[in-house]
């Protein structure tokens, strides 16, 4: 009894092409499962967090190449990051460079935070901050009462950052206490369970994608 096992050639070089082709899908599978994660992560912030801004593109993509078989999702470095990363990390937030000066000037303490009445763009803080370099006794209508006020001058004004009107005056920013936040999302948990839910499917439509597509 003869037995023969035909079509090795065939295999063999059905596997080389395999070998050579994995590459390319595990690209294709990482970026699949990077913006997955994304969509995931954003749609999160935007069901879980009560805000007023716009958190649905806080997470962007770097996606992998065949030669770096990496992709990462990751916080967008800008106000997102600094708004957004104590939610993540269990810690308050980072200081803005406003923040850094007043607390350069002595204004106020690493302990406090400078919270805006109302919203306010990069280029309305640097017109507080240079309007009020002098502190308290500023000509100018802005001034400032220290966290740490000796001065007899704004004692019943809360720590902050003050306007003059004609009979009154109005505060523009206000030196708080910087809370501690607790931690309400985990980035790890949210991704992984994209990744185990996807990955295999992923992988191979994307590895028959690459047979198919190849030369």
């Amino acid at each position: 009894m003869t037995m023969e096992i035909k079509g090795l050639d065939k295999l063999n070089k059905d596997l080389g092409k395999l070998a050579k082709q994995t590459p390319y899908a595990l690209m294709l599978t990482l970026n699949d499962l990077a913006f997955d994660s994304q969509k995931a992560l954003n749609a999160e912030l935007k069901n879980k967090l009560n805000v007023r801004s716009n958190t649905s593109k806080a997470f962007v993509v770097d996606k992998a190449s065949k030669r770096g078989l990496v992709s990462t999702v990751r916080m967008k470095r800008d106000w997102h990051y600094l708004s957004l990363q104590h939610h993540y990390q269990n810690k308050s937030s980072e200081q803005i460079a406003f923040e850094r000066e007043m607390i350069k000037r002595g204004y106020m303490t690493d302990s406090n935070s400078a919270i805006p009445i109302k919203k306010m763009g990069r280029a309305k803080y640097k017109t507080v901050s240079n309007a009020t370099r002098k502190g308290i006794r500023s000509s100018s209508k802005l001034f400032v009462v220290p966290t740490n006020n000796r001065s007899n001058k704004g004692k019943h004004l809360h720590p902050g950052i003050w306007t003059r009107l004609k009979k009154k005056v109005r505060p523009v920013i206000l030196f708080t206490k910087e809370a501690q936040y607790q931690k309400k999302f985990d980035m790890s948990k949210t991704v992984e369970k994209v990744v185990s839910r996807r990955a295999a499917k992923y992988f191979f439509k994307n590895l028959a994608k690459a047979m198919r597509t190849s030369r």
